[in-house]
């Protein structure tokens, strides 16, 4: 028998509450029993489960954004919009992050999405009225979603993974039942990767080929993420297995030949149109580079510039006939129109007004290969891998060559910083893992009315507070002095 199977009045939707005296407690929706296959299927194509709230904000913490309260500048770009917890990542302020009185959306939305999945993968071989192939299949989608949100939190709301201390370090709260009513504690970082990775190998082989959207992932995906997490562990070897593995099963995906498309100087909205088709930039789910969608709803269109130092690497290696495409797009300097003419004399703000993918891209596909060949097979295969993506993005490319490994993975990191800046989480997560190299390592400054604000490498400001219902709930839970 199913246990802990409650029915719903309106779809089977499931929502977590954290206001309790449980650890977490999962608040379901109405009385009806799910049974069937398509109950289980139906779970997995809810629109909550592709939304990554507030993590985008993690971008305040970087070296690529660049707010500003200087006379003369639009407001926009100051704090006027700006949530108090997102002021606190940008001034790097320690402590609580959140208002006490907030709770943080991507924490409990996480965790939403987890339970959905545990109910699923724990209940959906029971059902009777479909093969155990189709059963299985929608397990792994539920595995893959499962390690995929744990993966996300292990590596904002813990340390970087260190195999020497790992076992130790906090991580976050594992929840693998459907049990609205057990407690629980906080697993450490190696708990959790090796759950994740567990998921991962459990589910790869029921995951299909190919999918019926970009919605729902594949075994490229799922090899793709295994090849991530042993990239963080700093396993090369391994993430250099499953990365290939990955674009073995990469059909029909491809890359999106940006040099198709032409930006509307001033313009906003549908600013970006394709040139062949004559139509505006196609929606994510119709780009073929996106393997796996998600949404994040919070972005810095026209609220951000760029930073010296970002429009630099842009410029860095690129001829002198040619134009990187992604900063053309993705960016407007001195003036923009968002609704209303702004000008900001000598700056570049972001303002591409197009819906970008958070999730799991082809173009990251190509440069992890790139990153672990550096690492441990070949340089020149890695730079094939980077000029590749190039290809794609500027015009009149012409390819880049390295000298040494260590020189190939610089251009890997700086190729890394031009595709992902202003991209939900992605530099915040490669500025945190690579600070523990000291090759790579950064301290990160911000500057406002002329004073420095400095996040030094390893610094545990990088380690997000956990949620406040969370702490109050459970004030005998460890965290991190940050």
């Amino acid at each position: 028998m199913m246990k802990h199977i409650y029915k719903t009045l309106i779809a089977f939707l499931i929502i977590l509450n954290f206001a309790c005296d449980d650890f977490l407690e999962v608040l379901p929706k109405g009385q009806v029993i799910p049974t069937k296959y398509e109950h289980f299927a139906y779970l997995l194509n809810s629109e909550t489960l592709i939304n990554q709230v507030g993590i985008g904000y993690v971008g305040y913490f970087t070296d690529d954004l660049e707010k500003s309260l200087d006379p003369g500048m639009p407001s926009t770009v100051g704090f006027i919009d700006t949530p108090e917890f997102a002021v606190n990542y940008y001034y790097f302020n320690p402590g609580p992050t959140y208002p006490q009185e907030e709770n943080d959306l991507f924490f409990t939305s996480s965790y939403s999405q987890i339970y959905t999945f545990d109910f699923v993968a724990n209940n959906v071989m029971e059902v009777t009225d479909a093969a155990e192939e189709q059963k299985l299949a929608v397990k792994a989608e539920a595995l893959f979603g499962r390690a995929y949100n744990y993966f996300k939190l292990i590596n904002l709301y813990a340390k970087t993974y260190n195999p020497d201390t790992a076992s130790t370090d906090y991580g976050v709260p594992l929840i693998l039942e459907d049990n609205i009513y057990a407690e629980y504690g906080r697993n450490s970082v190696q708990e959790v990767y090796n759950q994740i990775i567990n998921d991962l190998l459990e589910a790869i082989p029921a995951l299909p080929v190919t999918a019926s959207s970009n919605y729902h992932p594949t075994k490229a995906c799922g090899y793709f993420l295994l090849a991530k997490v042993y990239l963080f562990m700093g396993q090369f070897e391994n993430a250099l297995t499953n990365a290939n593995l990955s674009i073995e099963n990469s059909d029909p995906y491809e890359l999106q030949d940006l040099k198709k498309y032409v930006a509307i100087p001033g313009g906003w909205f549908r600013r970006i149109w394709n040139i062949e088709t004559r139509l505006p930039m196609e929606d994510i789910v119709d780009i073929s580079e996106n393997m796996y969608l998600k949404n994040v709803q919070d972005n810095h269109d026209g609220k951000a510039f760029a930073t010296e130092e970002l429009l630099e690497i842009f410029e860095k290696d690129l001829p002198s006939s040619s134009q990187d495409m992604r900063k053309v797009l993705f960016f407007e300097t001195d003036r923009a129109n968002f609704g209303n003419p702004i000008a900001f004399p000598g700056k570049t703000i972001f303002g591409g007004f197009a819906i970008r993918n958070a999730g799991i891209l082809l173009s990251d596909l190509y440069l992890i290969l790139a990153e672990t060949e550096a690492r441990v097979g070949s340089k020149d295969k890695a730079m094939e891998y980077i000029n590749f993506l190039r290809d794609y993005r500027i015009t009149n490319n012409m390819p880049l060559t390295a000298a040494t490994n260590e020189e190939a993975l610089l251009m890997v990191f700086e190729e890394r910083r031009r595709e992902f800046c202003f991209r939900s989480d992605f530099r915040f997560q490669d500025l945190k893992r690579l600070n523990k190299e000291p090759t790579f390592d950064k301290t990160v400054t911000h500057t406002v009315l002329g004073i420095d604000y400095t996040l030094p490498p390893n610094d545990p400001r990088y380690i997000l507070p956990l949620s406040n219902d969370v702490i109050q709930f459970n004030p005998d839970l460890p965290q991190y002095d940050r």
